[in-house]
């Protein structure tokens, strides 16, 4: 088994190798030698070739610790499970039944404690995780990354491209037309990392003891309530987070990579602030997210010649759109008049890093004189914008516009 860390070691420096030659050449206000492109070229040809080494091995050791950390027979599996609700109560009222084994994922002293937890059979475990369109905005249309192992994914890095300071929408790669034996321009693209963190995001909900031996119910409380909750907290968390310092993920709403258009007047939604955000997006699947509180303003818009501009639809499933692009309702949209009220993203640069699965735990303790129990399912997951700043263009653009104060 290869040491991962080593390798994503050996790439950075690499990586770090060929910035600093880019950027000593800069400084001293020329090109780069031939003997520092030949360089150059060789250390980007090995950078190639251990990101794919790295993705693979990281890939077999995912699918080598799942296997550890299962050890079961998938179909042995499906058929010793009769239902998710089967699998709750094994976890609350026999915690040595023989088929939890190997799926503790929390070390503990007592395995029915508040920290306990087993990992959720796969065949139920995906019916849980997987969101549909019409149940989140951002998760369904983002970029999503599997980690290694069920009580976290590590820290994952991501390259990105570093739109720094004197930097282009190429992050630095100058392009020429070239006539024949002329000499090639030297590539002087920058690079950057974003890292995905192993972030716990948990849903708890009491039942009392007597519906806990209802295996419907149970299973019911958890696919409707739980996952309900655990998919509304990625949701404002990938929206308004505050990041790694606040152990959570990196929201779009006033991130660095995110262009603030500010509005003409104060708590009002009007034609040409949308005009201006259209304008500044970069991203061929763009979204409108908007708070509830703004829809009468939408709905009143008008354009230069006096026509609505958006009208919903009354078709299930057609949004409505502005510009083109699907008009979206979000819970967790910042109130009308605050900054972010109406956003205008390309998720598609919106990065989610997901942990093996979800895990079930219960606990009896807080409760217990009331004859109550604490069912909680977790998981682990981080998400964050790709980029680390708009695309200096002449005219800055981004996949994500946000609608701001009153400049």
């Amino acid at each position: 088994m290869k040491n991962i860390e080593e390798m994503k070691g050996q790439l950075f420096a690499l990586v770090d190798d060929v910035r600093k030659m880019v950027e000593t050449a800069k400084e001293e206000k020329r090109d780069l030698t031939a003997e520092e492109m030949e360089k150059q070229e060789r250390q980007m040809t090995e950078i190639r070739a251990l990101e794919k080494e790295i993705a693979m091995e990281t890939e077999l050791q995912r699918i080598e610790a799942m296997k550890a950390q299962r050890n079961i027979d998938p179909e042995k599996d499906k058929a010793e499970w009769r239902s998710l609700g089967e699998f709750v109560q094994a976890v609350a009222f026999n915690p040595t039944d023989r088929r939890l084994t190997n799926r503790q994922v929390v070390p503990q002293a007592q395995a029915t404690g508040a920290d306990g937890g087993y990992l959720v059979p796969d065949q139920y475990a995906k019916d849980i995780l997987t969101v549909a369109v019409d149940e989140a905005i951002i998760r369904p249309r983002a970029r999503v990354f599997t980690g290694a192992t069920s009580a976290g994914f590590g820290q994952q890095h991501i390259p990105a491209l570093d739109y720094g300071v004197d930097s282009n929408m190429f992050a630095g790669a100058e392009v020429a037309w070239i006539s024949e034996g002329a000499e090639k321009p030297p590539t002087k693209v920058g690079f950057k990392r974003v890292t995905l963190h192993p972030f716990e995001v948990a849903a708890h909900v009491p039942i009392t003891d007597r519906l806990l031996q209802n295996g419907p119910i149970i299973e019911n409380m958890v696919r409707t309530q739980l996952r309900a909750a655990l998919i509304g907290a990625e949701e404002k968390a990938f929206l308004l987070g505050t990041g790694a310092n606040n152990g959570q993920p990196t929201g779009i709403i006033g991130h660095a990579a995110t262009i603030t258009v500010n509005r003409g007047t104060a708590n009002t939604v009007a034609y040409a602030d949308l005009a201006a955000m259209f304008q500044r997006l970069h991203g061929r699947r763009g979204v409108w997210i908007v708070g509830r509180g703004v829809l009468p303003q939408l709905m009143g818009l008008k354009d230069a010649a006096n026509h609505f501009i958006w009208q919903p639809n009354a078709r299930d499933g057609n949004p409505g759109t502005l510009f083109g692009l699907p008009v979206l309702f979000s819970e967790y949209s910042p109130e009308l008049g605050d900054v972010g009220d109406v956003l205008l993203a390309d998720l598609s640069y919106y990065l989610i890093g997901d942990g093996m699965g979800i895990s079930i735990g219960v606990s009896p303790h807080v409760y217990f004189t009331s004859n109550i129990t604490v069912i909680k399912a977790w998981k682990t997951v981080d998400g964050t914008p790709w980029l680390t700043a708009p695309l200096p263009t002449k005219f800055a653009t981004s996949p994500f516009v946000e609608l701001g104060d009153v400049s």
